[in-house]
């Protein structure tokens, strides 16, 4: 299946979540995971990175995707990359959502409409 949309938002997407994902692994953990399904239809792309890492807290999911809010002391960044990241989904009217569990790990799911204006 052929997937439409703005390949710079969609590298700007797929970046910040790759980084964020080396950025706050688990260093406790003996073999660390970054597993990265695509999936593409005419309708949409469905992208889900999922992880072993520290993960996040509940009480700061609702906030990941603020600028400048950095969920974590460890945090090394500047508080932009999921800011960044949940701006390019919205400008591709796309959504993202995120679970976790703090000391297991991280899923996003980006669900991105396929631009392709035949479909």
């Amino acid at each position: 299946m052929v997937f439409y949309s703005d390949r710079s938002r969609i590298g700007i997407l797929l970046n910040n979540l790759f980084s964020n994902a080396i950025k706050y692994q688990d260093a406790g953990k003996i073999s660390s995971f970054l597993i990265i399904d695509i999936l593409t239809s005419s309708k949409e792309a469905i992208i889900k990175f999922s992880d072993n890492g520290i993960g996040i807290e509940e009480n700061s999911l609702s906030k990941i995707f603020e600028m400048f809010y950095r969920a974590t002391e460890e945090a090394k960044g500047s508080g932009l990359g999921l800011y960044i990241a949940k701006e390019a989904v919205t400008k591709l009217k796309g959504n993202i959502i995120v679970q976790s569990e703090l000391s297991k790990g991280t899923t996003f799911e980006i669900r991105i409409p396929n631009s392709n204006s035949s479909s």
